[in-house]
C-alpha cells in the first residue's frame, strides 16, 4: 500500500505541474489576445477618422468590415480564454486535498475496489467530490479527455475484466455509477460542454476494448487488435504491447 501511496502523490503532483502549465498558458493566450484587440480597436478608430476627412470609398468600407469581423471574433475568443482561464484558477494546489477528501486509491486495480467504490457513490456528497476532481483531468479534445479519465479510474487491469454491455465474461461499466460521474466530470470540462453520451460511451467503449493488450493480458497471445479500426492512439499502445 505504500507502493500505491506513493504512486498517488506521484499522479497527484502530475495533475497539479500540469495545472499550473495550463493556467499559466492560458494568461498568456489572453494577454496576447487582449494585445491584439487593443490593437485592432485602435487601428479602426484611425481608419474611421481618416475616412471621415475624406471621400469613402467602396475599398475602405470593405476593409472597414474586415477589422470588425476580426475585432468580432477576436471578443469571441477572448471570452472562451477567459472562462478557461476561470476554470483553472482553482486547479493549482487542489489534488491533496482533494485526494485526502475522498480517501480514495487511484486507480482502481481490482474488483473488488471497483466494487467498494460503487459502495461509496451511493452517497451523493462523494459523487459530487468526485465529478469536481475528476473533471480537472484535461484533456484537447473530448477523446483525450475521456481516455485521461478512464485512466485516472481504473488500471488496465480492471479495464480488461469490464465492457460496455457486461458481454460475455465480462462485468458491465455502463450499469456502475462510476460511468455516471465520469460523463458528468467530462460535461464539466471546457472541451466536453457540448459532449454528447453517445460520444462519450464510443471513446469508452474502445478503452476498454483496448484496455488487455495495454496491459499486456489476454491479448498478447494472438496480437490481433479488434477488427473495428481503432484510432493511431490506439494502434500504437497495440504494438507496444505486442513487442514487449
Amino acid at each position: 500500500m505504500e507502493h500505491d501511496h506513493g504512486d498517488s502523490l506521484d499522479w497527484s503532483m502530475e495533475r497539479r505541474v500540469e495545472g499550473l502549465v495550463n493556467k499559466h498558458m492560458a494568461d498568456i493566450a489572453v494577454e496576447s489576445l487582449q494585445q491584439r484587440l487593443t490593437a485592432v480597436s485602435d487601428e479602426m478608430h484611425s481608419l474611421v477618422e481618416h475616412v471621415s476627412r475624406r471621400s469613402e470609398t467602396a475599398a475602405q468600407r470593405k476593409i472597414i468590415a474586415l477589422l470588425v469581423e476580426i475585432k468580432d471574433e477576436q471578443q469571441r475568443q477572448w471570452a472562451v480564454l477567459r472562462d478557461l482561464q476561470a476554470r483553472l484558477q482553482g486547479q493549482t494546489g487542489y489534488e491533496e486535498e482533494d485526494v485526502e477528501a475522498l480517501d480514495m486509491d487511484l486507480p482502481l486495480r481490482t474488483l473488488e475496489q471497483l466494487d467498494e467504490m460503487e459502495r461509496r457513490l451511493e452517497e451523493p456528497g462523494i459523487q459530487k467530490k468526485m465529478v469536481s476532481f475528476l473533471s480537472r483531468m484535461g484533456g484537447a479534445t473530448i477523446d483525450d479527455a475521456v481516455r485521461r479519465l478512464m485512466q485516472a479510474v481504473l488500471s488496465f487491469a480492471v479495464g480488461s475484466e469490464l465492457n460496455w454491455v457486461g458481454r460475455g465474461q465480462k462485468r458491465s461499466f455502463r450499469n456502475t455509477r462510476l460511468q455516471g460521474v465520469l460523463f458528468r466530470a467530462l460535461k464539466r470540462t471546457p472541451v466536453g460542454k457540448e459532449a454528447t453520451h453517445h460520444q462519450y460511451a464510443d471513446v469508452v467503449k474502445k478503452w476498454l476494448r483496448f484496455a488487455p493488450f495495454r496491459q499486456g493480458g489476454s491479448g498478447r497471445r494472438c496480437c490481433k487488435p479488434p477488427v473495428e479500426s481503432p484510432d493511431s492512439e490506439e494502434v500504437d499502445s497495440f504494438n507496444q504491447s505486442c513487442t514487449h
